[in-house]
């Protein structure tokens, strides 16, 4: 009995410790990806202050600055939303992970710990 016992928690510590790592794994990748987006985000603003700058001195007159500054504005929401629709497909393909790993997290747990299955 003692010896059972003693497999069982060989096999839940290596299983809770291969789950631990799975989860690091994913969120290591989750955090690379939503970096690149803060990236992309921080690398637009400093693309649009420089447009700005870029227009107000190669303007001729107030006309000029509000047309650019439209044009702008357009051409970044379009830009912000891309982003945007980046990170929510990250956050879903994500939540899509980790409710696999969770899941799979409860399956493993049944096969190692013997009562649980009697419950279940």
């Amino acid at each position: 009995m003692n010896k059972d016992i003693a497999e069982n928690l060989n096999k839940f510590g290596k299983a809770s410790y291969d789950a631990t790592k799975e989860l690091y794994e994913i969120n290591l990748k989750i955090a690379g990806q939503m970096y690149d987006q803060q990236l992309a985000f921080f690398n637009l603003s400093f693309e649009y202050a420089t447009a700005t700058m870029e227009l107000i001195g190669n303007s001729k007159g107030y006309n000029d600055i509000v047309s650019g500054q439209t044009a702008l504005i357009s051409d970044a929401s379009e830009k912000v939303q891309g982003i945007a629709r980046n990170t929510v497909d990250i956050m879903n393909e994500s939540k899509d992970e980790v409710s696999a790993w969770v899941e799979k997290g409860v399956e493993d747990a049944a096969a190692i710990v013997p009562f649980a299955q009697k419950s279940a």
